[in-house]
């Protein structure tokens, strides 16, 4: 009898413990929505002081991810050149820098991610040729400005893990539904986490405090924010050709513009 009303309290105890936990998580939780609620009431009346009209609903309370360092892919550059130049290709490199030519044309692949291919890439079905091409290399075609004859540009945004990379984009150019150009920037799909501690990135309300200095110290116009959403910004350096920092993009009634999470700095693409 005395083990069976030992192990009752035992059982009511831990209940009781469980109890409380829910009860301090809840409340934390609560806690944390008024306080962003609040903060996002008093970011749109900064907002409104400023002259911009802003829903605090518009601002996300989602996490920016991690910097990303991207690792060049030859086999994906050749790929790429394949499908662009078609059958006998041949290749040569110098400097870092892949050079293919091929039965369509010619193409050079760096070590930032930049390529450009010219030539006679597709000789009908232009459009559908394009489209191919953005979603085995995932991009997301975002302009299609061709008039009747089929001549004009279609462009298209890299996408990388659900998110747009702003500043890494692609252009075709077709002529009479041919495509005879190619340029922008083939990100690899191979990456890694950023070494080292990386500075805490700005949240969704510390952006927006970003883009209201630059807009106080510019000039820049705008009247309205309709949308803010993360993103990635391509950056290079000696170190890291290729990397892949968060960034928001603030859509006023006017431009666009980024704020990246981890420098702060705001820019147009």
């Amino acid at each position: 009898m005395d083990r069976y009303r030992l192990k009752n309290v035992i059982i009511l105890i831990l209940l009781l413990v469980n109890g409380f936990l829910l009860g301090s998580m809840a409340y934390r939780g609560t806690a944390a929505r008024t306080a962003r609620s609040r903060s996002t009431e008093q970011l749109a009346a900064l907002c409104a002081a400023d002259g911009i009209d802003l829903d605090p609903g518009v601002i996300p309370a989602a996490e920016p991810p991690a910097v990303r360092v991207l690792t060049r892919d030859t086999a994906l550059e050749r790929s790429a050149a394949a499908y662009l130049l078609g059958g006998g290709l041949r290749h040569s490199e110098r400097g870092g820098v892949y050079s293919y030519s091929g039965a369509g044309g010619a193409a050079l692949f760096r070590e930032n991610g930049g390529f450009e291919a010219a030539g006679t890439l597709a000789a009908s079905g232009g459009e559908a040729f394009c489209r191919k091409f953005c979603r085995d290399f995932h991009y997301k075609v975002s302009d299609v400005q061709l008039d009747e004859s089929g001549s004009g540009v279609i462009t298209a945004l890299r996408e990388y893990g659900r998110l747009t990379v702003a500043n890494a984009s692609l252009t075709f150019t077709l002529e009479e539904n041919a495509v005879t150009s190619a340029r922008g920037t083939l990100l690899p799909e191979i990456s890694a986490d950023a070494a080292g501690a990386s500075p805490e990135p700005l949240s969704a309300p510390a952006a927006l405090t970003a883009f209201l200095a630059m807009r106080r110290e510019t000039g820049a116009v705008a009247s309205s924010i309709a949308e803010m959403s993360l993103c990635y910004e391509l950056q290079s350096s000696t170190a890291a050709p290729m990397s892949l920092t968060p960034a928001w993009r603030i859509v006023t009634d006017t431009v666009s513009y980024y704020v990246n999470c981890v420098t702060g700095a705001v820019s147009q693409y």
